[in-house]
């Protein structure tokens, strides 16, 4: 389901319940449309994510890291200016819409108190937060600033009145009682009531044709939460619910909280999105080189396909060789036996050529073509490797977390691909390769990230009796599991995370290939992360994060 207004209405009471009363110890902006306010409450540090991101605006509790722009934002300086220190007071949601009003109370340098309001509108591109004199009703600052020409309703700028989206005029549920919605279809339900999405209102629908209640349902939500994530049915696509809802799979994970719950289902969506807006430049040099190596593996592969073409010559100089004495001058064609198989083959000729140089033609030209073979072959080695490296690379910014990003623009550019930057000298790389994790029953297991660190893992810093993993004909992560007698459970779960740490993490039933490091070599010359090797055997496997993240080394 979406963040709808029901979401809201709840997460809205889970925020008071945790964050009612703290302090403002801190205001970060790790990203473009999302901000962070760790808040000082019930004798602990929390962090309140504020998302205005176009696909991912949320508001919520997060128990994920963020890292601290070095240079902070003309936003985030307003936001330290007015409110560090301050006291929440309240949480509020404007009725059942996706507003989200949180009231501060901060003194200024004079020891004043003045009040203001952090406001987060939930509207998909169209999200913003904005911080507000209470006092005034005045935008003090916003993270979008919109000039009037994009918006005529209303000022989207600082010192412009802070003014409401325009009102739906919809009936709040949670203020009804005994309503009677029996012959409200779902889209009646959405059209009637504010805040009830899509796939809420379909819950909603089915939920009173099974003969409960508007008020029933509602109940639900005020004293009977199940944050959960699980497929739906119809679409089978991944969703998250705060309550039970009928139309899922019975494979349900549940969390303690709304904020888990949030944490869990947005983990990879915000990873790639934030990766995403890290490396788009780089992405797109890569799609292009890929988009010409393609193109000319497809060239190459026709030349080669050509042999049939070379043979041809070849056999139509023997014949005339051999029958030169049946060959007239002057000639444009001629028939022959061909004596491999005694069929007739009609062969053209040059007119103004002699017999033996119209022979000359057909072996000059198989020629030709059998030198121009090795070369070939060669160019489409050269291009089909650089295709599987580049869509590895590719591949690995889908499932690498975003701290790994840095490794792999470091990998590419010392592999060519890229430049190195004149300005802001890049931090040095971490000493230590690969990501540690430890099996169940106390084996060490560690994963490369990138692929000069798969390289350095599986070629230089394994011993030989330690067992390699990789998933079966993906992009994915080198894996070692450090020993040379593991236990089945051991490599189950070595598989797991090499599934994971793949193009495959989506999938199941995903094979797995493993063998000892003893069976694998890189041959001269190949591209990094790139390994052959023979007798492995075959596992499948289930992606599993939860597993993967009991496994990581703490």
């Amino acid at each position: 389901m979406s963040f709808d207004g029901m979401f809201t209405h709840v997460m809205v009471n889970e925020l008071n319940q945790n964050l009612r009363g703290g302090r403002i110890a801190k205001i970060q902006q790790p990203f473009a449309n999302e901000l962070i306010l760790t808040i000082r409450s019930n004798r602990k540090n929390q962090q309140l994510l504020l998302s205005a991101h176009p696909s991912y605006a949320r508001v919520q509790i997060t128990d994920q890291p963020f890292a601290n722009p070095a240079k902070p934002s003309t936003f985030v300086m307003s936001l330290r200016k007015y409110i560090t220190s301050a006291i929440v007071q309240d949480f509020k949601q404007l009725n059942n819409d996706r507003i989200v009003i949180v009231d501060l109370s901060a003194k200024n340098e004079l020891g004043d108190i003045h009040e203001y309001r952090l406001i987060t509108e939930i509207m998909s591109r169209h999200s913003n937060i904005f911080l507000v004199n209470k006092e005034n009703g005045k935008i003090i600052d916003l993270i979008k600033r919109v000039s009037p020409e994009n918006n005529s309703f209303r000022g989207l700028l600082p010192g412009d009145d802070y003014k409401l989206p325009p009102a739906q005029n919809k009936i709040n549920p949670f203020s009804t009682k005994n309503e009677n919605l029996q012959d409200l279809s779902a889209a009646d339900i959405r059209q009637k009531y504010e805040g009830i999405g899509l796939d809420t209102s379909h819950e909603l629908e089915k939920f009173i044709a099974a003969g409960k209640t508007l008020d029933d349902f509602m109940d639900l939500y005020e004293n009977h939460l199940a944050p959960n994530t699980a497929n739906s049915n119809d679409k089978h696509k991944l969703g998250f619910f705060p309550i039970g809802f009928s139309n899922t799979t019975t494979e349900v994970n549940t969390y303690a909280s709304l904020s888990e719950l949030l944490d869990n289902y947005y983990l990879d969506k915000a990873r790639v999105d934030r990766i995403e807006q890290q490396t788009k430049s780089i992405t797109h040099r890569l799609d292009i080189i890929l988009k010409k190596d393609k193109s000319k593996i497809k060239k190459l592969n026709k030349q080669l396909s050509q042999t049939d073409v070379m043979a041809k010559y070849n056999l139509y100089g023997e014949l005339l060789t051999t029958y030169m004495s049946q060959v007239k001058r002057g000639s444009s064609s001629i028939v022959l036996t061909n004596y491999y198989n005694n069929e007739e083959v009609k062969i053209k000729l040059n007119p103004e050529y002699s017999p033996s140089d119209n022979a000359q033609h057909y072996y000059k030209k198989y020629r030709k073509l059998q030198n121009s073979i090795p070369h070939v072959q060669e160019q489409l080695d050269i291009a089909t490797n650089e295709v599987n490296y580049l869509e590895s690379v590719l591949a690995s910014l889908e499932y690498v977390d975003i701290e790994d990003v840095d490794g792999i623009v470091d990998e590419l550019i010392d592999s060519g691909y890229i430049k190195k930057k004149r300005r802001n000298a890049r931090k040095k790389r971490k000493k230590h390769v690969g990501e540690d994790f430890q099996s169940l029953t106390g084996i060490d297991i560690v994963v490369g990230k990138n692929n000069i660190e798969n390289d350095q893992l599986t070629m230089k810093l394994s011993q030989k009796n330690h067992y390699w993993f990789h998933v079966k004909d993906i992009p994915g992560s080198h894996v070692i599991l450090k020993t040379s007698d593991p236990d089945e459970q051991s490599i189950t779960e070595a598989a797991t995370i090499a599934a994971y740490y793949s193009k495959a993490r989506d999938s199941s039933k995903v094979p797995v290939d493993y063998v000892k490091i003893k069976n694998i070599r890189k041959p001269n010359g190949a591209k990094p992360g790139y390994v052959i090797f023979e007798g492995q055997k075959t596992i499948l496997v289930d992606p599993d994060r939860q597993l993967v993240a009991d496994l990581k080394a703490k």
